[in-house]
């Protein structure tokens, strides 16, 4: 298949997942995957990109590293893209085969997205996991898929680099039980996080972040073992999932 027929295929999550690749848009993020030593399968540009000392730049990069790199025009690589400026550059690359690895060292998180399905979100949180040392993030049934262009773009890199991948609960579920990793949620109702005290906190912690709207789905809910809570000022409901993973992992973090 060539690479822009199947970029516009890619488009899908079920291509995706049948083809186990994503797509890469723009200046940044492809550069950034280039940085990670992930492989990339090909890169398509303009000639445009061409004109640009960063572009050219790129460009020698991938070929540096053995990758194709087919050119393009401008309606072409648009038709491939997810975003309406793709600033003259969409990269196909194999999707990561990751697995969940057990604790290891005297402290780990782990970050659980039970059914956040906005891609901007999704990506801005697996950025700030990344940045605050998390050992892996879980998606669960119900979270976007996490190779969607939107997801990748909004990670800013980190997703090239931080292992995140999906599962079922019932997998984690099993996992946390085999190496004694206590289950916590962030809920309004529960403990405000000025009343956790760093000697309360477990070495090893898995924390469960939920779709603003509909609050944690029952199986996790069900599992969960304790609930904490971001104080906020009166009349204000909630926050963002991104910014409130932000401020409870860097509150929850040891050592």
């Amino acid at each position: 298949m060539k690479l822009l027929t199947l970029a516009r295929d890619l488009q899908r999550r079920k291509a995706r997942e049948r083809q186990q690749r994503f797509v890469a848009e723009g200046v940044r993020t492809v550069e950034a995957l280039l940085a990670s030593g992930l492989p990339v399968e090909g890169i398509l540009v303009t000639a445009g990109l061409r004109e640009q000392p960063r572009g050219r730049e790129l460009i020698a990069a991938a070929v540096g590293r053995g990758i194709a790199v087919a050119e393009v025009s401008e309606a072409e690589l648009e038709s491939a893209a997810d975003t309406d400026t793709p600033q003259g550059v969409l990269a196909v690359a194999p999707i990561p085969d990751r697995s969940l690895r057990p604790p290891v060292g005297p402290f780990s998180r782990f970050l659980v997205l039970d059914a956040l399905q906005d891609p901007g979100n999704v990506g801005t949180v697996i950025r700030t996991a990344a940045a605050l040392g998390v050992t892996a993030t879980v998606a669960l049934p119900g979270t976007v898929d996490l190779w969607n262009a939107k997801v990748v773009r909004s990670s800013m890199g980190a997703l090239f680099v931080h292992p995140a991948l999906p599962m079922l609960w019932e997998t984690f579920a099993a996992f946390v039980a085999a190496h004694a990793v206590p289950v916590w949620a962030a809920d309004t109702d529960g403990v405000p996080l000025d009343q956790v005290t760093t000697a309360s906190l477990p070495a090893h912690l898995a924390l469960v972040v939920s779709n603003e709207g509909a609050g944690l789905s029952a199986p996790v809910s069900a599992a969960v073992s304790s609930r904490v809570a971001i104080r906020m000022a009166p009349g204000t409901e909630s926050l963002n999932v991104a910014v409130a993973a932000g401020i409870l992992l860097h509150a929850l973090r040891v050592g």
